[in-house]
C-alpha cells in the first residue's frame, strides 16, 4: 500500500501564477530579470514557480526568455496562439 502523498502530483503553475507574473511584465513593458520580477510580486512566488512559469509562457510564445541570469519580455501573443489556448 502506498501514503496519500505518493500519489500526489506536480502540475505546474496555476492560472493566478501566470496571471500575475503577466501583470507584472505587461506593467513594466520593458525587460526585467527574474529577481526583479519576483522582487515586484513581493517574493509571494518561489523562485522554482516562477522558472516553471515562465518556461510555460515561453512554450506557448507569450514571452521572451534568455533563461537564468538573462531577460524576460512580454510580447505580445498572435491569434494563432490564442486559439490554440483556447482550444479553438
Amino acid at each position: 500500500m502506498t501514503s496519500s502523498t505518493s500519489m500526489i502530483s506536480h502540475k505546474g503553475p496555476t492560472v493566478a501564477t501566470l496571471k500575475a507574473i503577466e501583470d507584472v511584465l505587461r506593467r513594466q513593458a520593458m525587460p526585467m530579470t527574474r529577481y526583479k520580477i519576483r522582487q515586484a510580486l513581493g517574493y509571494r512566488i518561489g523562485q522554482p514557480l516562477l522558472d516553471e512559469g515562465l518556461e510555460y509562457m515561453a512554450d506557448h510564445e507569450m514571452v521572451y526568455d534568455e533563461g537564468p541570469g538573462g531577460q524576460v519580455l512580454w510580447i505580445r501573443t498572435s491569434a494563432a496562439t490564442q486559439a490554440r489556448l483556447r482550444g479553438e
